[in-house]
C-alpha cells in the first residue's frame, strides 16, 4: 500500500520555519553546483483562451532520491471576474527510486518561503558580517519572506519599506515590527530607503528600473526577486555593470536582456559550494539577481514533507 500526504495551505503555514527552509534551499543549490541535483530549464504554458499561463519547474535530489515538480498558474482575472486567487499551484514530491508519489502541497506557501530564502543564503555569503539595515522594496507576500530570511541570518538593528501604495507599507511595518520585534518604518522614496542600507532586497513586478547606482551606498549586497523573467527589471543597468553579479542558473538568468554574460561571476550554488568566492572586501557591492527555479521548490517541498511527517500534521490518502 502507498500513502500520499496533502498539505494544505493552513498546514504549511503551520509547519514551516524560515530557517529550516533557507537551509534546504542552500543545501539544494550546493546539491546542484556539484552535480548532486539534476534540474531541468522551466517552461511555460500559455493558455491565451483564457488569459491564463502555467508554469512548470522541476528537480531531481540524486542524494535524498526524491524528485519534485511545480505546476503554477497566473490567471490575472481571477479576483475580479472569480473571486479566486490570481496565482495558484501545487507542489508534488515522489520517491525517484521506487517512483512512487509521496505528497501534494500548496504552492503558494512553498513559494513564498523559497523565494525568500534565497535573501537568506544569499546574504550569508554575500552580505559584510555587520549589516544592520535592511531595505524592502515591494510590502506583499514576497517582501515580508526577504525581510524574515535576512532577519534570520542577519543581526539586524531597522528595516525600511518602501511600496507605491503607502497603505501597504505602512501596514508591512506595523505587521514585520511586531513579528520580528524590528524596527521597520516606511519610506516616501526609493532613495530614501536605499541611503545607509547594507542590505536591500526587491520584490517587486516592475519593468522599469528604479534601483539607481549612486543612491547605493559601498558595501551593499542586493537581492533582486521581482526581476524574474524577461521583461522585468528592478536595478538599473549601470548596477550589473560594476557590481559581484551572482545569479540562481546561468541559463535562466540569460533570457533577461539587461544582463551579459561576462557580467556574471558565478551561480549561487558555485558560492556555497566553495567553487567561486563570495563577497571579497566591505566596500565591494554584490547582487543576487534570483529568478526562481524548481530546485528551491524541491527542497523546500522535502523539508516540508519531513517536518509534516516528524509533526503528524497534514492529510493521508490511500494511493494504491
Amino acid at each position: 500500500m502507498a500513502e500520499l500526504l496533502i498539505l494544505s495551505k493552513k498546514d504549511l503555514e503551520n509547519l514551516l520555519s524560515m530557517k529550516e527552509v533557507i537551509d534546504a534551499v542552500e543545501a539544494g543549490f550546493k546539491g546542484l553546483a556539484l552535480g548532486e541535483a539534476v534540474m531541468p530549464m522551466p517552461y511555460i504554458i500559455e493558455v491565451p483562451k483564457h488569459n491564463g499561463v502555467w508554469g512548470v519547474k522541476s528537480a531531481l535530489l540524486n542524494s535524498q532520491d526524491v524528485v519534485g515538480v511545480k505546476l503554477s498558474s497566473g490567471y490575472f482575472e481571477n479576483p475580479v471576474k472569480y473571486n479566486l486567487p490570481s496565482i495558484t499551484g501545487v507542489v508534488i514530491l515522489a520517491d525517484s527510486k521506487l517512483g512512487v508519489p509521496l505528497a501534494v502541497m500548496d504552492a503558494s506557501v512553498i513559494t513564498a518561503y523559497r523565494t525568500g530564502a534565497v535573501a537568506g543564503v544569499a546574504a550569508r555569503f554575500l552580505a559584510r558580517r555587520d549589516s544592520r539595515t535592511a531595505a524592502i522594496f515591494g510590502a506583499g507576500v514576497q517582501g515580508r519572506t526577504q525581510l524574515m530570511a535576512l532577519a534570520e541570518v542577519l543581526d539586524l538593528e531597522e528595516a525600511r519599506v518602501y511600496d507605491i501604495v503607502t497603505t501597504a507599507a505602512e501596514n508591512y511595518a506595523k505587521e514585520m515590527s511586531a513579528k520580528l520585534e524590528l524596527d521597520v518604518r516606511t519610506c516616501k522614496s526609493v532613495e530614501e530607503a536605499l541611503r545607509g542600507a547594507d542590505v536591500v532586497s526587491t520584490a517587486t513586478p516592475s519593468k522599469k528600473p528604479y534601483i539607481r547606482l549612486e543612491w547605493i551606498e559601498k558595501g551593499t549586497h542586493i537581492t533582486t526577486v521581482g526581476s524574474d523573467h524577461k521583461g522585468k527589471q528592478e536595478l538599473e543597468t549601470r548596477v550589473y555593470e560594476v557590481a559581484k553579479v551572482v545569479v540562481d542558473k546561468r541559463e535562466v538568468a540569460l533570457e533577461k536582456e539587461y544582463l551579459k554574460p561576462e557580467q556574471i561571476h558565478a551561480e549561487l550554488g558555485e558560492v556555497v559550494a566553495g567553487l567561486k568566492p563570495g563577497r571579497s572586501d566591505s566596500e565591494e557591492l554584490t547582487v543576487m539577481d534570483s529568478s526562481g527555479l524548481g530546485i528551491q521548490d524541491v527542497a523546500a517541498g522535502l523539508a516540508a514533507y519531513q517536518l509534516a511527517k516528524k509533526k503528524n500534521i497534514g492529510t493521508w490518502v490511500e494511493l494504491f
